[in-house]
């Protein structure tokens, strides 16, 4: 796998660039992780499910976008078909890095968006600007900014969504029957949902809790979001019956 080498992104050395966003560049997983700070957009478009890495038992939110290795059922041949992107992939090349603080004590400085230069979507030629001509931000800089502060925020309230639903011990199995047209075999060993009568049966002060710290409502939002995986079959079996 190839190591990002990040440059920090500005007008002056990178006033030409442009980077290509056309489906093939992206198109080419089933899966993302994606941010507690997305999950109220995200719901209403993909099936959203808690993955446990089987040796760490480390905890991420997954949202599914195919039923087999390398297929994403939400590109078309002009891009995403859904109204939101997870912020992943909204992103493209660009990260958020943070300066070394000058000395000890000092508070850390807010963040700069760096690019990765050797990524093959960035060029010259092809593609979204980056700047505009005189060197003000170009609205796709600003949509990618957007993606930028959702994973920054959203790595924060990650530790809270996962720590509140594995001490109320919340999640269950994924348990989902994938119907298809043709005979397939879909993995989802290691995903985890919501157990809905558990939520449902939660003390005064554990819902209040969720309801502090937000989480409450994401709950019910992930448990919506299992009404996707019908989208996902219905989108498989179309793609099988043109082929």
């Amino acid at each position: 796998m190839r190591m990002s080498k990040a440059t920090v992104l500005n007008n002056v050395d990178h006033k030409n660039l442009k980077v290509d966003t056309r489906p093939e560049s992206n198109s080419n997983v089933n899966r993302s992780v994606v941010y507690a700070t997305e999950i109220s957009e995200l719901h209403k478009e993909f099936p959203l499910v808690f993955y446990k890495y089987p040796d760490s038992k480390k905890t991420q939110l997954h949202a599914i976008f195919g039923l087999e290795k390398d297929e994403n059922l939400f590109i078309g041949e002009n891009g995403w078909t859904t109204r939101f992107v997870p912020a992943l992939l909204a992103r493209g090349p660009f990260s958020l890095g943070y300066k070394k603080a000058e000395k000890e004590g000092d508070e850390q400085p807010d963040p700069v968006i760096c690019i990765d230069m050797e990524d093959s979507r960035v060029n010259t030629e092809q593609g979204e600007d980056v700047f505009l001509q005189f060197g003000g931000e170009a609205p796709y800089l600003n949509y990618v900014k957007k993606a930028l502060q959702t994973i920054d925020s959203g790595m924060h309230f990650d530790k809270t969504l996962f720590t509140l639903v594995e001490s109320m011990d919340l999640l269950e199995p994924v348990s989902i029957e994938i119907k298809l047209s043709n005979v397939e075999q879909v993995n989802l060993s290691d995903y985890y949902t919501v157990n809905q009568e558990k939520l449902t049966k939660l003390d005064g002060d554990s819902l209040a809790k969720l309801n502090q710290y937000g989480v409450l409502s994401l709950l019910y939002f992930v448990l919506s979001s299992m009404g996707n995986f019908q989208v996902l079959m219905e989108l498989k079996n179309a793609k099988s019956a043109m082929c």
